[in-house]
């Protein structure tokens, strides 16, 4: 059973690694530690606190992302919980090794309660998986539910991450823009194109979104300036 389980979970992540924990010296962990520092620098007097994760298009690394951005708040010390907000195609309980039988959509039409919502990961973070599919995601999310949960992890959580759809493809994400601190943009530089990056920041910027940065991933070697610090990766 035990090697079963072993199998599954290497299926189940093989796209999603969180080098925070598995490759905690790597170059990869060492830029995501980058992501919070700079985030306390866009608001000095008020720091983010519910970040956002989105981008134009699929398969530009948003839940790699948020991921690493929450096990990096969680190696911190501070108290996490990842929310999966991407109702359509879910995969942060992939990433996390965790199931999504029940999650955010089961409770906010009153399947669950608060205390069967929340899920532990080996991580250290909480999340919350996305949960039972519903027909009109965007109205679920535009909930006055969704708000007051949102109030109550405030209350519980130092940090709350929020994985969202590709901007380009769902208003889902412009909803989310609109209830949380900040929005990071995640471009993946070997896929993404001009113009839909353009198009994506055009609509944030319209819906009054606080975009606090882009993050650049899946990065050409040949762009990565290696120095001679690169020995203690």
């Amino acid at each position: 059973m035990s090697k079963l389980l072993d199998i599954f979970k290497k299926k189940n992540n093989e796209h999603y690694e969180i080098f925070i924990t598995t490759r905690p010296n790597s170059s990869h962990a060492e830029s995501y530690r980058k992501i919070p520092l700079n985030l306390r620098y866009f608001n000095v007097d008020n720091e983010p606190r519910v970040i956002q994760i989105s981008s134009s298009m699929p398969g530009e690394y948003k839940t790699t992302t948020s991921t690493n951005l929450a096990a990096v708040y969680g190696e911190a010390g501070h108290k996490v919980v990842l929310i999966d907000c991407d109702l359509r195609r879910p995969k942060v309980h992939r990433a996390t090794n965790l199931l999504n039988d029940v999650g955010l959509t089961n409770y906010l039409v009153d399947k669950i309660n608060y205390d069967e919502l929340i899920k532990k990961s080996e991580y250290g973070f909480d999340v919350i998986t996305s949960g039972e599919t519903v027909p009109y995601p965007h109205v679920v999310l535009n909930s006055l539910k969704f708000q007051e949960l949102l109030n109550t992890l405030r209350k519980e959580y130092d940090y709350i991450i929020v994985d969202s759809p590709p901007i380009l493809l769902v208003t889902d994400s412009l909803i989310l823009s609109e209830k949380v601190d900040t929005t990071l943009f995640v471009i993946n530089q070997k896929v993404a194109k001009k113009t839909d990056v353009r198009e994506a920041l055009q609509l944030l910027e319209n819906s009054k979104a606080k975009v606090s940065g882009v993050i650049l991933s899946n990065v050409s070697k040949k762009y990565i300036n290696y120095s001679h610090y690169g020995k203690y990766y």
